[in-house]
């Protein structure tokens, strides 16, 4: 979806939410997530399982009421809340948290994958979300067109059975090929009370991932023991904030 003739920068943002509604459910088994929020996660308004099979676009629509522009090729309401050119605010789409450049219509979902649309503002440095933690422990199972990197979990050696219990939750590691970019778990001790729990990928729906916490000893030990217990507790954010024992702050 695009919003013709309004530059360059918006048409990047667009693309996030963009496809027409060409292709229809591809008659794989299994069942995926489908998750709608406002505000970067803040308030959660739909959970529910979908079938897979079906595009991104299919499956919103099935939930929700959906309002469309550019014959049908810009989401432009979700359940009447309505994106606003002027206040910079629309609706973007995550597949396994990763945000993609390409159609919600053009995305098929596969047994497993979660998408995620959220209603959020496009000013400053909120225009892109590359990949985010709220779909944890996505990227790392499921990964994108159901394609898994190999993983590695990277931590100091005193945090030896932390990083072994990441890795047991996101998969564990495989033997693949070595010319293949890993996606990266990494634990790291920086100062302070707290820890932090950020993504990152290169451009390409496909680029390998780096999850990083980071903080305290203690506060990352604690909450990569928490994660590798109840990976929900990060669920819907987009950035996670942990306290000196492991919880979630913010």
């Amino acid at each position: 979806m695009i919003r013709r003739g309004l530059g360059v920068l918006l048409a990047a943002l667009a693309l996030s939410a963009c496809g027409g509604e060409s292709g229809g459910p591809g008659g794989a088994d299994g069942t995926a997530e489908l998750w709608i929020t406002h505000d970067r996660g803040a308030e959660v308004v739909l959970t529910a399982t979908v079938p897979a099979g079906q595009t991104v676009l299919q499956a919103l629509k099935a939930a929700a009421d959906v309002e469309t522009r550019y014959g049908g090729r810009f989401v432009e309401a979700v359940n009447g809340v309505e994106g606003s050119l002027v206040g910079q605010r629309d609706w973007f789409y995550f597949l396994n948290g990763i945000e993609p450049d390409i159609g919600a219509a053009e995305v098929t979902l596969r047994p497993g994958d979660i998408a995620w649309w959220d209603f959020r503002s496009w000013k400053g440095e909120a225009r892109a979300e590359p990949v985010v933690v709220g779909a944890f422990p996505e990227p790392f199972l499921h990964g994108w067109g159901g394609e898994r990197r190999r993983l590695e979990v990277r931590a100091p050696p005193f945090l030896a059975p932390e990083a072994d219990a990441l890795r047991n939750v996101l998969g564990g590691e495989e033997a693949n090929p070595l010319d293949e970019e890993p996606n990266v778990f990494l634990l790291r001790i920086e100062p302070g009370s707290g820890a932090t729990l950020t993504a990152e990928r290169e451009a390409g729906n496909d680029s390998p991932v780096t999850f990083t916490l980071a903080g305290s000893l203690q506060a990352v030990r604690f909450a990569a023991l928490n994660l590798a217990a109840s990976p929900r507790i990060v669920r819907f954010r987009f950035t996670a904030r942990f306290d000196a024992t492991g919880e979630v702050v913010g």
